[in-house]
């Protein structure tokens, strides 16, 4: 079944991709990667044999953002079968506190890639108290070319309750990471799982950080699996953009097995540039 499952992946991967040669190209994908007795439960090894060796199948990506790789030990297993297609990696460093947490943050290029800076945020509920969430920014280097790149991953739960802490939060990024790292000659972009779904709130955060969504390509208008399916991942440009002719944003639906992988859809963005 597994083996099933990765050939239709594969499949379905080179079918909804379009880059050219001097394309950005950028993945952003939450693969629930949880430590202890939670990753145990969740099959993380047998998925993250299967998530490599789909990324092999088609590494057309020059960057890739993971949230919730929280887990050391899946980190190296991953990145030991892909360091020859994406040698560059900046891993989340482990804190201990009441137990051993990290940001879950992770990210693995083709090209040098840099950390310029890093928040963790100030207030979590519920079992992201377990982790230190934040948001982390990168430089790439493609071509001579500088990019800013940041990857987050805010308070889960998209339920109402905690639409306070996730207005805190992005926030946080743009007073923290946003304004004090702000060069405009230099592209930002935002990608990760923001928890965010209702579309006033989505208005709401885009105009604090002054950065622009945009349309999905294809039909697939959703990252989360399950019950309650919503958009909660994204690929976010500075609104003062100049330096990009057109970016394509699409949704990957893996497979309908797709639960065996992660429980959301990783998104893609192609950036093509004037």
């Amino acid at each position: 079944m597994l083996h099933k499952t990765l050939i239709i992946f594969i499949l379905l991967w080179g079918m909804v991709f379009s880059k050219e040669e001097n394309d950005l190209t950028i993945l952003s994908w939450n693969i629930k990667m949880l430590t202890g007795p939670y990753g145990w439960v969740h099959n993380r090894v047998e998925r993250a044999e299967n998530i490599v060796q789909a990324l092999k199948s088609s590494s057309h990506y020059d960057v890739i953002l993971f949230q919730e790789t929280f887990s050391g030990k899946i980190r190296k297993l991953m990145y030991e079968g892909l360091k020859s297609i994406y040698p560059y990696q900046i891993i989340p460093e482990d804190t201990k506190c009441l137990v051993r947490s990290n940001s879950g943050l992770w990210v693995m290029s083709k090209y040098p890639i840099t950390l310029i800076d890093a928040i963790s945020f100030s207030n979590q509920k519920n079992w992201d108290i377990l982790s230190l969430k934040g948001a982390k920014l990168y430089s790439v280097i493609q071509d001579e070319q500088e990019i800013y790149l940041i990857n987050t991953h805010m308070q889960a739960d998209y339920k109402k309750k905690y639409n306070n802490i996730r207005t805190q939060q992005y926030t946080e990024i743009y007073e923290k990471l946003i304004l004090p790292n702000d060069k405009r000659e230099i592209p930002l972009i935002l990608c990760g799982d923001l928890n965010i779904s209702i579309p006033v709130q989505l208005r709401k955060m885009l105009k604090k950080l002054k950065l622009d969504n945009g349309p999905l390509l294809g039909k697939l208008q959703f990252s989360s699996i399950g019950e309650d399916s919503e958009l909660l991942d994204y690929i976010l440009v500075r609104s003062d953009n100049y330096q990009f002719q057109s970016i394509e944003r699409k949704i990957l639906e893996i497979s309908k097995k797709s639960k065996l992988l992660s429980d959301h859809y990783p998104i893609q963005g192609i950036f093509k540039w004037k």
